[in-house]
């Protein structure tokens, strides 16, 4: 059984041979990520360096016009993407904030310019990667921040979540102009790709709770997702969701609208009891043992204890868990040694059946 197969079995429970898992190393893992690169077209204002990733710009994808010092990816400056948000970090390691928020006042919403998703050379080297490292694994392509993340990096957070009480009108507004001009387009090229399913990062909840009420999650972001996940089942895709924190309030709201994957770095924020009580057999997680409560202190045999546990609790039902690596260990401060056991576990106790 390949990477392909275990995954939609996996993901449709439908008895895969063992718990696939992504792994940073292609010949270890079943799923094979591919993503997007900037337009070769764009480049950052004067004064700002990009933001993208530096492997990228160190491959020759995309080409500044003006050359960057060395170091310039850790040098702490300011960066700016192709939406336009200016972003402060301050490490390597640091997603960053954004300092800049082009939407800041609504009026420039009107000329505010999407940019063009379909552009076949966003694609060309990471498919060609794929043809000669991700044979006859899962691949997903990457659509990165989602709807609600890119909304409030365009707008400001504290600005969006005032609108969401008295200017929800235009927060629509913005979020369907970014369904309908980037997020189908992207979806449309990876279906192109040959992708099998595409994944978005939306990080909905605080340690205890929605960010906002659940009853306006409901009214106007609910329907956006289902749209969302939609535009991809029709172009015969999965689509996962990354939505870190407590989202329980949300959880069979995403079941109901048919999202095939939830992708957690934390999944004990929602309780092993909760998902085997609520979500086992309903709907797929996907992730490492959770990286705040259990990986950072867990000895090598409380790892394999863990890696029973989850396995158990999410993955008994004929598939339902798809396990990972993270892919930045040093970011989160736990040794590379710890998701190698989790790795090796994973494998030893996730035969089916279990």
């Amino acid at each position: 059984m390949n990477g392909i197969e275990r995954v939609y079995r996996a993901i449709e429970f439908r008895a895969p041979d063992r718990v696939p898992f992504l792994s940073v190393i292609p010949a270890l893992s079943d799923i094979f990520f591919i993503t997007y690169t900037p337009a070769k077209t764009w480049q950052p204002e004067k004064g700002f360096y990009p933001k993208i990733h530096f492997l990228i710009a160190a491959a020759g994808d995309w080409r500044p016009r003006r050359p960057l010092p060395l170091g310039w990816a850790f040098s702490g400056k300011p960066l700016q993407d192709e939406f336009g948000c200016v972003w402060k970090t301050r490490s390597a390691h640091d997603l960053g904030q954004v300092s800049r928020h082009p939407l800041k006042d609504w009026s420039a919403l009107e000329t505010f310019r999407v940019p063009n998703p379909r552009l076949p050379e966003r694609f060309t080297t990471f498919r060609r990667l794929r043809n000669l490292f991700g044979r006859g694994l899962f691949t997903i392509g990457d659509l990165g921040n989602g709807v609600w993340e890119r909304s409030h990096f365009l707008r400001g957070f504290e600005e969006i979540m005032m609108d969401l009480v008295v200017n929800t009108s235009e927060v629509q507004r913005l979020m369907d102009r970014l369904i309908e001009e980037w997020y189908i387009g992207l979806m449309d090229m990876y279906a192109r790709c040959g992708c099998h399913a595409v994944i978005m990062t939306d990080d909905w909840g605080t340690q205890r709770n929605l960010m906002i009420s659940p009853e306006t999650w409901r009214r106007v972001f609910k329907p956006r997702y289902e749209r969302l996940i939609g535009a991809a089942h029709a172009g015969k895709m999965k689509f996962f969701l990354h939505s870190c924190g407590d989202i329980r309030a949300i959880v069979p709201d995403l079941i109901e609208i048919g999202l095939d994957v939830l992708q957690k770095d934390d999944m004990e924020c929602l309780g092993l009891d909760y998902l085997e009580e609520n979500v086992s057999g309903k709907l797929c997680l996907m992730g490492p043992l959770d990286l705040q409560r259990v990986l950072p202190r867990a000895a090598p045999r409380g790892i394999e204890r863990e890696v029973k546990r989850t396995i158990g609790a999410v993955g008994k039902k004929n598939g339902g868990l798809i396990g990972m690596i993270y892919a930045q260990p040093e970011a989160v401060g736990i040794p590379w040694y710890k998701f190698a056991l989790m790795h090796y576990y994973f494998h030893r106790h996730g035969k089916y059946p279990v």
